[in-house]
């Protein structure tokens, strides 16, 4: 059993969401009475491996859970596979696949590309660390889950509008539920965001206390990017609460959980592209004593 565990890889679980995602896309293309149980049963799978390839890193790795930018995406990943399985499981004839797995790949893809180095770890960086990594963990799936409802929000209200029938297999949720899970998620990720920003930032001065400057300078492009999302994210909370008595306040509200989603797509792109000290190992100050020991040894 441990030598299955450990065999299972990124791909194993990626190709089977692949494969539920093509399942998903064939529905409105031709009925099948197999294709129900082939997309559960690989949608199932995938999310079963990838439990187990988390599983085993937290349990084989050195470092904690949630400790690189590889564990990061793949929890977050997880978390809406999880969520999407459960959709299946509750409600079967609803297709939210189409649009919840392409962000499921999108973020394992996201996580191929990204460092496999666990972040700085010491007793007080541990626990600031899992504080600031689960609010982010939190308000990144609150913006990918409210993005997915706002898009099904202008599709099922664009089939309203122009009372047309819903296309064979596409079954969508209503728009009064699609609408509250924009609403709930807006202020979710805006909260939980500001909540990671800020731990992250405690993380940072804790870590300088520690004489640890170089873990995260304060104008480090991580720093500045965070802080962009947070700020937009309070501001489409804002937005959307103040537009919910217009008649038109959903489908704005729907559009901004897009850009939400558009925004932080660009804010991970640029963290796994662009250069940073977020997450390179720090390099503690030399003590005074310790200065004065190599300036004496020094010829």
């Amino acid at each position: 059993m441990t030598a299955f565990i450990s065999g299972i890889s990124v791909v194993c679980f990626a190709a089977s969401y692949l494969v539920a995602l093509v399942c998903e896309a064939s529905r409105p293309l031709f009925r099948s009475g197999v294709r129900g149980a082939t997309l559960l049963a690989f949608a199932a799978a995938g999310f079963v491996a990838h439990t187990l390839f988390l599983g085993w890193r937290a349990a084989t790795e050195p470092a904690v859970p949630l400790s690189s930018a590889f564990d990061w995406y793949l929890l977050a990943a997880w978390v809406l596979a999880g969520g999407y399985v459960w959709l299946m499981l509750a409600n079967p004839r609803t297709q939210v696949g189409l649009f919840l797995l392409p962000v499921v790949l999108g973020l394992i893809g996201a996580a191929e590309l990204s460092s496999r180095a666990p972040f700085p770890q010491s007793p007080a960086t541990q626990v600031w660390g899992a504080v600031h990594g689960s609010f982010n963990l939190a308000a990144s799936v609150a913006v990918a889950g409210g993005a997915v409802a706002g898009l099904m929000w202008l599709i099922q209200a664009a089939r309203l509008a122009g009372k047309r029938a819903p296309a064979q297999g596409l079954r969508l949720p209503s728009l009064e539920l699609l609408a509250a899970t924009v609403s709930r998620a807006a202020h979710f990720a805006a909260w939980t965001a500001a909540a990671g920003f800020f731990s992250g930032l405690v993380l940072n001065a804790v870590n300088r206390r520690r004489g640890l400057l170089e873990t995260v300078p304060w104008d480090d492009p991580v720093v500045l990017r965070m802080g962009a999302l947070v700020a937009w994210l309070v501001v489409a909370a804002g937005l959307g609460r103040a537009l919910v008595t217009r008649p038109d306040g959903a489908r704005r509200a729907a559009w901004l959980s897009l850009v939400s989603f558009v925004v932080l797509t660009a804010s991970i792109l640029w963290g796994v592209l662009g250069p940073t000290r977020h997450g390179v190992p720090p390099v503690p100050t030399p003590s005074a004593s310790s200065t004065t020991q190599l300036q004496e040894a020094a010829p």
